[in-house]
């Protein structure tokens, strides 16, 4: 390669994204004997961006394939359930998840992006990964022996074959699949942080989350620690990726949440920046997330919107899975197609049931309100039990099975 080094002979592959599912199939791989080289679009300090996330009990599962669930969980907040409450204040539904997490065999973890990263990260150079920052794909060419990247950057690459793991936006998926559909801006932006607000009551493991009358909100307190909290909102696509000035950015939640009720109204009063908005992109069915040299994993392959909390998990699963298919099928290809059979009717009901919880976030006017108010009760049961069996699922006891 033209400025990155020469890989070892036998086993190798080249990873395209240094995010959670391309680390923790770095990790995975390294563990099972392959050669492995990450090339990354951004720097090193940029790769934590975000705010937080949360981990559910399926993702922390998946983790223990890594040997790290225990690692990433001391990081965040042990997350046993959540709350919902409507415009006025007055809850709407409170669900106890700690049975459902104990019959799967692990709790969910809310924790910053910056950490799970930082973890991820970490143990991927300590298991040997070769990690390239500043490498932005700019091209690949398929022949008999394998597949040469190339980088806007001059550098090369020849590899026997690469994992796309480089989100939404993913350069991979644009070059390997040309005919592939391309993201679509769903009309729902979020914003997230942490403040210090010694005045918000900690929510004892419940993350509370309020649809107000303009948008909707959410936060997790522990003890005397800080307020992690989000909200999702209309907004139009021009102005959701213009990347606003944060001081100008910080007054949208301000106003959304003016008249919402207590502490809801109290955190947003005291968001005085926000570095970047997120405007959630959602994309259509793709017929095949690989081919010979390319294999598709996380939101390249399958844009899971935040809605479901499972984008991180189904990005860990992922990983595991190929992993593990690799290890069950001696040529590439049959390994991505296992893998594809395994993972596709999962990730894709997953990805439904998002779009079904971010259409009710759009819900705008007092009728609409009313009515919401009236369904919601009587739905939420029903999410629940389906967010269940999601949970159950053991990606690191039984990979090469698929989920029912």
């Amino acid at each position: 390669m033209t400025g990155a080094g020469t890989a070892e002979a036998g086993r190798q592959v080249a990873i395209i994204g240094a995010g959670v599912s391309g680390l923790a199939l770095a990790i995975r791989l390294l563990q099972t004997g392959w050669t492995v080289e990450i090339f990354e679009a951004r720097g090193e300090e940029a790769i934590g961006d975000g705010a937080f996330l949360t981990l559910a009990p399926n993702g922390i599962n998946a983790l223990r394939a890594l040997g790290l669930a225990e690692r990433i969980f001391s990081r965040g907040i042990p997350t046993i359930g959540f709350e919902i409450l409507n415009a006025a204040g007055k809850r709407i539904a409170r669900l106890d998840e700690r049975e459902d997490q104990r019959r799967a065999g692990a709790a969910s973890v809310t924790l910053k992006r910056c950490d799970l990263l930082d973890v991820l990260l970490g143990e991927a150079k300590r298991a040997g990964a070769r990690i390239r920052f500043g490498h932005v794909l700019s091209g690949l060419e398929r022949d008999g022996d394998g597949v040469t990247l190339r980088f806007a950057n001059g550098a090369t690459r020849a590899t026997e074959w690469i994992a796309g793991c480089d989100g939404v936006w993913s350069r991979t998926r644009r070059l390997a699949f040309p005919g592939a559909p391309d993201p679509v801006y769903t009309g729902l932006t979020g914003t997230g942080g942490f403040l210090d607000l010694p005045s918000v009551a900690p929510t004892n493991g419940f993350m509370r989350m309020v649809f107000g009358e303009h948008a909707f909100f959410g936060y997790i307190k522990e003890g005397d620690g800080p307020v992690f909290w989000f909200d999702s909102f209309a907004l139009d696509e021009e102005t959701a990726v213009a990347r606003p000035d944060p001081t100008m950015l910080a007054a949208l939640p301000r106003e959304l949440h003016a008249t919402d009720p207590a502490p809801v109204c109290d955190i947003a009063a005291g968001i005085s920046q926000l570095p970047r908005a997120y405007p959630v992109f959602d994309m259509a069915h793709l017929p095949c997330w690989y081919d010979d040299r390319v294999v598709l994993l996380g939101d390249a392959a399958h844009a899971v919107s935040p809605h479901a909390g499972q984008g991180a998990s189904m990005a860990i699963e992922d990983a595991v899975v190929l992993a593990a298919c690799l290890g069950a099928h001696p040529a590439p290809a049959e390994a991505f197609a296992a893998y594809q059979g395994l993972r596709r009717d999962r990730v894709e009901r997953i990805v439904r049931m998002s779009r079904r919880r971010g259409s009710q976030k759009r819900v705008q006017g007092r009728l609409a309100l009313f009515l919401r108010d009236l369904i919601l009760p009587l739905v939420i049961p029903v999410m629940a039990r389906r967010q269940r069996d999601v949970t159950l699922y053991r990606a690191d006891l039984d990979p090469l099975v698929k989920p029912r």
